[in-house]
């Protein structure tokens, strides 16, 4: 998500999703309801941002406005988002500097919003032990590494490398940095959250 660049752009509303049992991944304290698709393309952009370490609901609504509150750990400070829909900007910062507004306009900007749910899409996929152990081991030194240079990691014939290593970006077991878009030389590293067990659906 990165949270500190921004851009705009437009989309459109789908209805609200109150039926949805709510938003999991490693990074949510539990799952996460949501009133509009979009916001949930918010979440997915959260647990990818290596800056963000920990998610969790206020509420799921704001007076019927369509909003969601969030409380956010990001590089170690306590952060509150409101995400609105458009309402003059794409960022907007109350002026008691306690809570962060995001758009809907800035959370479906593009190429970030496909990005994101391109590797997020990548989340159910198996990776045999071996591959992870290997893509491990090739990051211990604790430098970022191109994907493509971590490929051939990849050994499982029936898998795609470049799957296969987004899948562990979903898991937490890699941080992967798309402020640059997604591209076969994006930067993944070892994630500080890979001793996590919570599962991501």
């Amino acid at each position: 998500m990165q949270i500190a660049t921004l851009d705009s752009s437009k989309g459109i509303d789908t209805p609200a999703i109150g039926q949805h049992p709510g938003f999991k991944s490693y990074k949510t304290i539990r799952p996460i309801p949501y009133p509009s698709r979009w916001h949930r393309d918010l979440l997915i952009q959260a647990t990818l941002d290596p800056g963000v370490d920990e998610i969790d609901h206020i509420h799921p609504t704001d007076a019927g406005d369509g909003s969601l509150s969030l409380s956010m750990t990001a590089n170690g400070s306590q952060v509150r988002v409101k995400a609105v829909r458009d309402a003059g900007g794409p960022l907007r910062q109350q002026p008691d500097a306690d809570e962060i507004l995001l758009t809907r306009s800035f959370v479906l900007a593009e190429p970030r919003a496909s990005d994101a749910r391109a590797v997020w899409a990548t989340r159910n996929l198996k990776v045999k032990v071996g591959d992870r152990l290997r893509i491990l081991v090739a990051l211990a030194d604790g430098r970022e590494r191109r994907i493509s240079d971590l490929v051939s990691c990849i050994r499982d014939a029936d898998a795609d490398p470049f799957e296969a290593i987004l899948s562990l970006a979903c898991r937490g077991v890699l941080a992967i940095d798309l402020r640059h878009g997604l591209h076969p030389n994006v930067c993944v590293e070892r994630s500080k959250h890979m001793i996590t067990s919570r599962a991501s659906s």
